[in-house]
């Protein structure tokens, strides 16, 4: 995933994003969303140098202007300096593929690799990569006001920060009090110690992905995916999807209300990750058990994202504290974890993981 749609609202809107270790930037055009490598075919200078902003693609070293094909259609002095014009000249950006799910924007390169299980076929669609989520995300994604935003950068591999989402072994030693406050689980649903019952968690696995549906039974997801494309779904628990390989989407009721948070963990060295969120009420109907309840959430609603926001800053703060007590030895582990029934789509996003690194090396 690169970005919202909310980014970019406006025609000429653009924003820099990173893909698979690469600067890129995504633009509108109209009603059109074009992506390309953030290099100028000139001199390689980045067209883009600030994270978002709005007007022509055109490089500042040497006011080269690309259309929104990617081609250079505006070159100073091109006949006297090179000989030819721009279109003779045929210089273009590296296109990005482009393909939204709701207001999510995800890309790829145009050049795919094709060989081994773990690769993405190049004629396979975003659709068919997310699978069950597809609806799921289409109908989280129907939102138009822009969602609240957070951003932090931790020193830690991303890895260890999205190994941490995938099992809820460490609630209660890592989150005592946080965890139950914004996520409204009842403590009778935690055992004699605090921990999470383990008769309350299902982990449905589809495709490279996963999910955690508290108190969830087989068939939920598919369940979940089918109401979500009809327009009948209604919230009814606490649930996780795991998008391989490194987005989050969070779905909780917090009081008497239900929320999203999407949270994407942007490798940017060996040992310095950026962690991107986006939290929202989520776009569900909600069916009222009583009055009281409707009351409640009429006047609690507007001050929500005040008590949301600082807690999902105290929930993230307290796991990256402890990837980052984890990152310096790190790169001595050579020994694979032992994974409790808890930590099972840690395995699987390594399965996963290591599928997509085997495609990379034997192409």
């Amino acid at each position: 995933m690169l970005c919202l749609t909310t980014d970019i609202p406006n025609d000429n809107d653009w924003i820099r994003c990173r893909l698979g270790g690469s600067s890129v930037f995504v633009q509108r055009f109209g009603t059109t969303i074009r992506g390309f490598e953030n290099v100028c075919r000139h001199r390689f200078h980045p067209i883009r140098t600030k994270a978002k902003g709005s007007g022509l693609v055109r490089c500042a070293f040497h006011h080269w202007v690309y259309n929104q094909a990617g081609e250079a259609v505006g070159i100073p002095q091109c006949k006297k300096l090179f000989g030819v014009t721009p279109r003779e000249l045929g210089a273009r950006l590296e296109e990005i593929e482009i393909a939204t799910c709701g207001f999510l924007i995800f890309g790829r390169f145009c050049r795919q690799i094709t060989a081994g299980t773990g690769a993405a076929r190049a004629d396979e669609s975003l659709e068919e990569y997310l699978a069950e989520a597809w609806p799921i995300l289409q109908a989280i994604g129907q939102v138009t006001i822009p969602p609240h935003t957070a951003c932090s950068s931790v020193r830690a591999n991303w890895k260890l920060l999205y190994e941490l989402t995938l099992e809820e072994y460490h609630l209660f030693a890592v989150h005592p009090s946080t965890f139950r406050m914004l996520f409204s689980v009842h403590p009778s649903s935690f055992g004699k110690a605090g921990y999470l019952d383990p008769d309350h968690a299902h982990y449905p696995r589809f495709g490279r992905h996963s999910a955690f549906f508290y108190k969830g039974q087989p068939g939920d997801l598919r369940e979940m995916a089918e109401s979500c494309q009809a327009g009948t779904y209604r919230p009814g628990g606490y649930r996780i999807l795991q998008i391989f390989p490194n987005l989050l989407v969070n779905h909780y009721r917090v009081l008497q209300s239900w929320y999203v948070s999407i949270t994407q963990y942007v490798p940017e060295a060996h040992d310095r990750t950026t962690v991107r969120s986006w939290y929202f009420p989520a776009p569900f109907p909600i069916d009222d058990r009583s009055w009281l309840h409707r009351v409640v959430r009429q006047i609690t609603e507007p001050w929500l994202p005040f008590f949301v926001g600082p807690s999902l800053r105290r929930i993230t703060g307290e796991d990256h504290a402890v990837c980052e007590t984890m990152q310096p030895i790190a790169g001595l582990i050579t020994e694979a974890p032992i994974l409790g029934g808890e930590e099972q789509r840690i395995g699987w996003f390594r399965e996963a993981y290591g599928d997509a690194l085997l495609a990379v090396s034997n192409p």
